[in-house]
């Protein structure tokens, strides 16, 4: 699985993409600027940078593999770790790692990553088929004298300075015309369609006083009528604990049956993401709080991947 391709894709939408247990991709818009020294304009781009102490899981990369290579999220945590994995004996081995339409990384004296990203790629969509220009030179052309001037307009006859000003005169009177035209005709349109949206808004009067007219006689007694004086207290679960996540609701719910079947009576799924997965928890909780300390229970006894989606 080409890991660096997806990771590529998602610096062009995103402005930080996590890679589990190794790092995060993070990305800062520069505009665009002009190089003294080489003498070339560049247009707005996104620059990479690379953060090793952002290592948790946020889900977007995992997420992203499952709606592409059409695999469970569980797989894509897996691929993930094992690309990862390969990075890191790759840097051991050689204290050099490239990755494709990202950048490289390479280890310095005292083993911290040195990130150098790639110049070649554009992340920013709006500088989309922008390139760099190099400024060249300008070469101007020399100024003729003034008496030069006078002595080469005296050659030329005065008949085609008057000819000029009749073609002048008659275009003139010729636009004035059409301007006077075309005017006349968008006052007529703008009446034609003024009449007809007063035509419509009349039609619409008339039809709602019909429609108000039969909604005014009452069809149940008086008596009936009841009012609501108490407001049904709405708790909010903005926190859950996600077990796994699926493209279709029949796969979803079975997983909500295994869960319940488990011992996780309050075991649901969300509707579909923008990526197109439904999500699957083990539970909702009110604070941050109550859902991290039953995703501490769910690491140690359960599943050590679950993870805590704000919603």
């Amino acid at each position: 699985m080409n890991t660096e391709k997806h990771i590529s894709a998602l610096l062009y939408r995103y402005q930080c993409v996590i890679v589990p247990n190794f790092g995060a991709f993070l990305t800062e818009i520069k505009s665009s600027y002009y190089d003294e020294e080489i003498k070339t304009f560049f247009p707005p781009q996104k620059q990479i940078s690379f953060n090793v102490n952002i290592k948790n899981n946020d889900g977007l990369l995992a997420n992203h593999l499952v709606q592409e290579e059409g695999i469970s999220y569980a797989e894509a945590v897996e691929a993930i770790q094992t690309t990862v994995d390969n990075w890191k004996a790759e840097l051991n081995a050689y204290a050099y790692l490239q990755l494709m339409g990202i950048g490289s990384f390479k280890a310095n004296k005292e083993g911290s990553l040195v990130f150098t990203p790639i110049t070649v790629n554009n992340f920013l969509s709006t500088s989309f088929g922008l390139s760099s220009v190099v400024a060249s030179t300008v070469s101007r052309t020399p100024i003729i004298p003034l008496q030069e001037t006078v002595a080469i307009e005296a050659t030329k006859p005065k008949k085609s300075k008057y000819a000029f000003v009749k073609y002048a005169a008659v275009l003139t009177l010729f636009v004035s015309i059409s301007s006077v035209l075309v005017n006349n005709a968008y006052d007529a349109y703008i009446s034609d369609q003024t009449l007809a949206v007063e035509g419509n808004v009349q039609s619409q009067i008339q039809n709602r006083i019909q429609e108000a007219t039969f909604v005014i006689e009452p069809k149940i007694p008086a008596l009936t009528l009841t009012t609501r004086t108490e407001k049904e207290e709405v708790i909010v679960r903005p926190y859950h604990i996600v077990a796994s996540a699926f493209k279709s609701t029949e796969n979803a719910s079975k997983a909500v049956g295994q869960l319940k079947a488990k011992g996780f009576e309050e075991a649901s799924f969300l509707g579909k993401t923008r990526h197109g997965m439904y999500p699957v928890l083990y539970g909702s909780y009110q604070t941050a709080e109550e859902a991290r300390i039953e995703l501490n229970k769910i690491h140690r006894t359960v599943n050590k991947d679950a993870w805590i989606l704000v919603q």
